[in-house]
């Protein structure tokens, strides 16, 4: 579905075109104190869906099913309802986080958001989820998004080529990988 996505964008708009309202770039770039409106409402929104993760029947029934779908059936998950809210909710957050990427940006473009793919996967199984479903949290996500903005600021800070930028996460990818594997045989 990415890759057909993103071929319809490239359809849609080939060539960077097509300005974003001001408005909406201030509001976007507005801060309160030294913090970014936005960065406030990420924090807001990832407790708030901590908080659902952790004490909803949703919540709860999203773990059990990312676990093992047949364990969650017997102990009477609704997993087709499941499924799609957590669908609709990952599909909501992302539209949240283009927008803010086209604001700052300021000008549409059909592969603006391509490049945080795998940095994205990168900062959620930083933060302690499993590839495999079942474990991961809200807010580890956002731990490791901040710790791979560190990483790129650092590697920039340095001096260092940009290709640093791909690598250190990915050696941090493979150190964390590493660790949980030797982890989980010590167990």
């Amino acid at each position: 579905m990415y890759i057909f996505l993103q071929g319809l964008a490239l359809v849609l708009r080939p060539t960077p075109n097509g300005y974003i309202d001001s408005s909406t770039t201030k509001l976007i770039t507005t801060k309160i104190g030294v913090f970014p409106v936005v960065v406030i409402l990420a924090v807001i929104i990832a407790l708030v869906f901590e908080r659902l993760l952790r004490r909803s029947r949703l919540g709860v029934e999203l773990r059990a099913v990312g676990s093992s779908e047949d364990r969650a059936v017997r102990l009477g998950a609704r997993i087709n309802t499941t499924i799609v809210w957590a669908h609709i909710l990952c599909s909501l957050l992302a539209v949240l986080a283009g927008l803010v990427l086209s604001s700052l940006v300021g000008v549409g473009q059909s592969g603006l958001g391509s490049q945080y793919t795998l940095t994205s996967i990168t900062a959620v199984v930083l933060g302690g989820a499993s590839i495999f479903g079942g474990r991961g949290s809200y807010l580890g996500a956002l731990l490791g998004a901040f710790l791979i903005q560190e990483i790129i600021s650092a590697t920039s800070f340095l001096g260092l080529e940009t290709a640093w930028q791909q690598w250190l996460p990915g050696l941090l990818i493979l150190a964390g990988a590493a660790l949980f594997s030797r982890a989980r045989n010590r167990k």
